[in-house]
């Protein structure tokens, strides 16, 4: 994700004059209202709502977070943008979790995203004032929304300030009921008697008798802008009597006043500088210059403001400047009237000056504003994607649609960039109707455009481009009303569709391929042709130094690895991950990814203790921003180890919260899984009615082959076995094993396999339990699998047994390996009788190759010299040892000497107390 574009004199003070008349009664005022969670200044133009706020906020002892708002910041995710970007220029270090989540390809619901940073704020001790002026410029309905969400929960330190010309769209009456807000209006900010005597003599330094100042303040009714244009003619005027007779003070006749006597007493160059830097909103004079030709234009600017000519410095060096806005309007109406023919071309001009400066937004604003719509459409291309990667997507829709249909057809690629946003905007059928079928439309010009016979109208290598990303929005559109209708069918055929898709576009199109492959690819369960693309499109971002895309590409092979049952590699991948997000700096949810993974391959090895605490982790970084991928998978885990763990209260809370989480998606997408594992709940508390009323009423048994729902169909196998339905598990579990074979996924495969053992053992079939154990054990030992095995339960340590027994007789054909590793698993078992015989279940593994690869040793512990420690342990001999291990007392020797030197010890029971305190026991 690139910095958004924010201009930093958005969030700087306005300075305060040297010379400026103290409000002491409203100073005050602003004092006492930050006890109260909103302050309001409301006014027309002209009352001096700014210069009072900055005056106050120079003398505040708070911390101030000060945000100028335009024309441009309606659009949410620019505005929220600008508020996390004014509070920590403020000095708050907040927003991290926001700013991801307004900046995603699919940002989630606003208060979601504002949930994270009110929490942020809450955490702080610093009061904070955060001061939004000319917020009457804003005109987006979800920003009004979300603002009032926003005060509803502010917390105790902030303290929000707002100055309008008209009423914001807040609950004003409620807030007024409960003292929750302090305003100054009008009646307020008009100056009293003595204010404009001090303003006229001190502020202006003009010399005028009581009678002519009572005169000034009755014509103006105290209006500040008219007080300082009346001033600015008496200065002028060598007769003040005469002006003062003829002198109104309503806005329309001052208006009319600036241009007869302001403008035209001016030097002609002052009145051409002013008039042709009005289309401007800020200016500084290199901007000045490019539109004017004025090399002095800095002398300009400070000789301007020195006269109080209504220009306003934005920040201290005096660098950026804007004009008063009533002073702005009048200029802008004599540029048009009469000079009509160059308001267009200053547009373009500055437009062009941003342009070069690659602030977009005001490029492409002053682009609308000289009515080139060709010129407007090209910056617009080629700022999508940047817009689109900066997550402004509404902005960029809104500019879009200003462009003329015969204009947008000239640009298919900005058709296509249209669509997408939209989609990623409103993607479910029954939002925006009217626009959908106005973008259904454009669609299908493209495609006509595509599919055109005449080869002139594109070059091959644009129509290649478009005819992919037709296919894309296409699949898009079938996979958001699959999902929408719970039709897996069809999401599992979609995914098969991806799988043949190029990626050759730019960085938005790549990711926007990537995100629908793995979806539907984890989806239909077909993961090597997922890692294949994953492969060679991560060797392309190395190529193209394109590092952030690199993390979109490692998650999701992360992922596909996982359930390849591929564990060394995803943890080794999960780490490089872990690495990478933190040298980029990369925030959440992506950065909660390494810690999801670290929780489920953790718990495969049986290391509970750490899956927990790491799936913990994971929901407490994502919970506020409603990341359902990670979020559901680490509840999955934590509820998995409160199981192995007995601790049934707790799983039972964590399945409630994960059920919530599921219902707020408003989808069945994770309805099977979160069943699922209620059925495992059910089962670890004896409550075999309540499985297997969900068994005989599963509405989706006609579906339970797919991989989607695999998790449920291993459920409805555990319930069969439990009711000693045999024969029903072992066909179950037979079709999807041959499923899994087909498409080589091991991750099911295992777990498959485990409960096609326990169930032949428990029906009394030996000899097939030891056969499948013959194919499931050199799956799981390379990969360290344990948890696995724990969950089948006495039925598999019962097969277990009897196969070491068996090849402890043959020893013909069996790898040491796979007996090592089997009796490393009988410990495990042995281990966890022990924990249930003292109320509790086994909190950590016996042995684990997590603890292999982060072992507090300078060089870690072998899996042998692991098993020999926990033999050591127990009190074992030497001899106990070798007859346990089938090795030689010479061997064992060597591994008891190998422990001593790594765990720095001088004798056996010292090196069984380091390994304590070391956590390797």
């Amino acid at each position: 994700m690139p910095e958004p574009d924010l201009l930093v004199t958005k969030f700087t003070l306005p300075p305060v004059r040297s010379v400026l008349l103290h409000r002491s009664h409203l100073l005050s005022v602003l004092d006492q209202s930050c006890s109260v969670p909103l302050t309001l200044l409301l006014a027309s133009a002209g009352f001096g709502k700014t210069t009072l706020l900055s005056a106050w906020a120079s003398q505040s002892a708070s911390q101030i977070a000060w945000l100028s708002l335009d024309d441009q910041d309606n659009d949410p995710t620019r505005f929220w943008t600008y508020v996390i970007g004014a509070l920590r220029k403020a000095g708050a270090p907040v927003g991290e979790a926001t700013l991801a989540m307004l900046h995603s390809l699919q940002p989630p619901q606003l208060t979601s995203a504002l949930t994270a940073l009110i929490n942020d704020l809450a955490a702080l001790a610093q009061d904070t004032v955060l001061i939004l002026d000319d917020y009457h410029l804003l005109r987006e309905l979800a920003i009004h929304e979300s603002l009032q969400f926003f005060l509803h929960h502010l917390p105790p330190c902030l303290h929000l300030s707002l100055s309008s010309r008209v009423d914001p769209q807040l609950p004003l009456a409620r807030l007024r009921a409960r003292g929750q807000v302090v305003e100054i209006r009008e009646p307020d900010l008009r100056l009293s008697s003595e204010e404009v005597a001090k303003f006229l003599t001190q502020v202006m330094g003009l010399s005028l008798s009581a009678e002519d100042i009572q005169r000034l303040e009755t014509r103006t009714e105290g209006w500040l802008a008219g007080l300082q244009l009346a001033a600015l003619s008496l200065q002028r005027h060598k007769s003040g009597a005469v002006f003062l007779n003829a002198f109104s003070g309503s806005h329309h006749f001052i208006l009319d006043y600036v241009q007869e006597e302001i403008l035209d007493a001016l030097p002609e160059a002052q009145q051409r500088f002013l008039l042709q830097t009005s289309v401007l909103e800020s200016m500084n004079a290199d901007l000045c210059q490019a539109l004017t030709g004025e090399q002095a234009s800095q002398q300009m600017l400070e000789a301007l403001e020195r006269a109080h000519l209504f220009l306003v410095s934005l920040d201290e060096e005096r660098c950026w400047y804007r004009f008063h806005s009533l002073f702005r309007e009048v200029l802008l109406a004599r540029l048009q009237a009469t000079q009509p023919e160059q308001v267009f071309r200053l547009h373009r001009k500055a437009a062009l000056w941003y342009q070069h400066q690659e602030w977009p937004h005001e490029a492409i604003s002053h682009a609308s504003a000289s009515q080139d719509a060709l010129f407007m459409a090209e910056l617009l291309e080629s700022y999508t994607e940047r817009l689109f990667l900066q997550g402004e997507l509404q902005t960029l829709l809104g500019w879009i649609k200003l462009l003329p249909q015969e204009v947008l057809r000239v640009y298919p690629r900005l058709i296509t960039s249209y669509i997408l946003a939209f989609n990623l905007l409103f993607p479910f059928p029954y939002q925006q109707k009217e626009e959908r079928e106005h973008v259904y439309q454009l669609l299908q010009e493209v495609e006509r455009l595509v599919q055109s016979e005449d080869q002139s109208t594109l070059p091959q290598t644009e129509r290649n481009l478009l005819h992919h990303r037709i296919k894309l929005l296409k699949i898009w559109d079938m996979g958001i009303r699959a999902l929408s209708d719970g039709d897996v069918e069809q999401l599992n055929s979609l995914a098969a569709l991806m799988q043949h898709l190029s990626f050759e576009d730019d960085a938005v199109w790549r990711q926007h391929s990537f995100g629908s492959l793995a979806m539907a690819s984890r989806l239909a369960g077909n993961f090597p042709p997922m890692v294949a693309a994953l492969q060679e499109s991560r060797k392309n971002t190395w190529k193209e130094q394109h590092r952030s895309q690199e993390v979109h590409i490692l998650w999701a092979l992360v992922v596909a690895l996982i359930a390849l049952g591929q564990l060394s590699q995803a943890y080794a991948s999960s780490e490089t991950l872990r690495q990478l997000i933190k040298r980029l700096e990369v925030p959440i949810p992506l950065a909660a990814y390494p810690d999801l993974f670290h929780a489920q391959l953790a718990y495969e090895w049986n290391q509970l203790e750490m899956a927990k605490n790491a799936a913990l982790v994971a929901i407490e970084k994502t919970a506020p921003l409603h990341y359902m991928d990670i979020l559901i998978s680490a509840y999955e885990v934590l509820v998995r180890v409160c199981i192995a763990q007995g601790d049934l209260n707790g799983a039972e809370q964590g399945m409630r919260e994960m059920q919530d989480v599921s219902k707020s998606t408003g989808t069945l997408l994770f309805r099977s899984l979160v069943e699922s594992l209620w059925v495992r709940l059910w089962l670890a508390q004896g409550n075999l009615s309540q499985a297997i009323d969900w068994a005989e009423h599963i509405p989706y048994r006609e579906q339970l082959l797919l991989y989607s729902h695999e998790n449920a169909s291993l459920a409805l196998a555990r319930v069969y076995l439990a009711e000693r339905r045999y024969s029903q598990a072992l066909q179950l579990l037979t079709t999807l094993h041959n499923a899994a074979s087909h498409v080589a996924r091991i991750g099911s495969m295992i777990s498959i396999l485990a409960l096609q053992v326990a169930v032949f053992q428990a029906s009394g079939a030996l000899q097939e339990a030891r056969d499948v154990l013959f194919h499931l054990l050199p799956l799981a030992e390379p990969e360290g699998y344990i948890r696995v095995f724990l969950e089948a339960g006495d039925p598999m340590g019962q097969a277990l047994q009897a196969w070491l027994s068996a090849a402890t007789l043959s020893r013909e054909g069996i790898s040491p390996a796979l007996v090592s590793y089997v009796q490393m698993l009988l410990a495990a078992f042995a281990c966890n009788l022990q924990h249930e015989a003292r109320g509790k279940a086994n909190p950590l593994a016996l042995i684990s190759p997590l603890s292999q690869m982060i072992s507090p040793l300078a060089e870690p512990l072998t899996p042998r010299e692991q098993e020999v420690l926990h033999l050591l342990a127990q009190g074992a001999s030497n001899h106990d040892i070798a007859n346990q291990l089938v090795v030689s007392l010479r061997t064992v020797k060597k591994h008891v000497g190998n422990l001593l030197l790594k765990l720095e010890a001088q004798n056996r029971t010292h090196a069984v107390a380091r390994a304590r305190e070391l956590s390797l026991l």
